[in-house]
């Protein structure tokens, strides 16, 4: 594609759910200098292709003074609680209201820290040198997010309900998918141990 034609992306950062498993927001967990989800929003801020938005949930209100620090805008999935499904229909149906058109939406994790820059970067440069209409990340044994949908999608992503996310467009559309490699990037955190183990891998330096 030409530089004119290049395709707007919404990027939605993930970041709604309770935590259970980790007894504690994972959102404000420490990452470095800052927080995961402060993590997930600067390497978001870094990519001049897409615009950064960000779905909470759960502990609205401690977590947005967090995201408050950044350039961002969030939006707040009252229905947290019925699955991730629910926060990338919450985020596509905002989004479509926005007068600046998007034609692709980018969608990514707060606990897949290890996910940098330049994986986005070659999930973009896919999308916009191959048209792909979807361009989705292979986590080692299975398909998804990081991805991009093109705005074919934003009609079956605005339905998507309760606990099915994104993974479930991607597998039944697999045929068609662009796979960008996220082998030993893609590791989701879900429980302190995990945590603890990933952090001390990426900072034991």
């Amino acid at each position: 594609m030409s530089s004119q034609t290049k395709p707007k992306i919404a990027h939605l950062i993930l970041a709604a759910g309770a935590s259970s498993r980790m007894g504690k927001p994972k959102q404000l967990l420490s990452w470095g200098d800052t927080t995961l989800i402060g993590h997930a929003i600067v390497q978001s801020l870094s990519i001049k292709e897409v615009t950064t938005w960000v779905i909470l949930g759960a502990n609205y209100d401690l977590i947005k003074r967090e995201v408050s620090r950044f350039p961002v805008t969030p939006i707040n999935n009252v229905n947290w609680a019925l699955g991730i499904g629910s926060s990338i229909s919450v985020g596509v149906k905002t989004i479509r209201k926005e007068k600046s058109k998007y034609n692709a939406v980018l969608i990514s994790l707060i606990d897949q820290p290890l996910i940098d820059v330049e994986h986005y970067k070659t999930l973009i440069t896919e999308f916009d040198l191959y048209s792909n209409s979807l361009v989705a990340s292979d986590l080692g044994g299975r398909i998804g997010v990081p991805a991009i949908f093109s705005k074919s999608f934003f009609n079956e992503l605005e339905l998507l309900k309760e606990d099915f996310g994104a993974r479930y467009i991607i597998k039944n559309k697999i045929n068609g998918v662009k796979v960008v490699s996220a082998i030993e990037k893609g590791i989701d955190i879900d429980t302190n141990e995990q945590y603890q183990a990933i952090k001390k891998s990426k900072f034991s330096y």
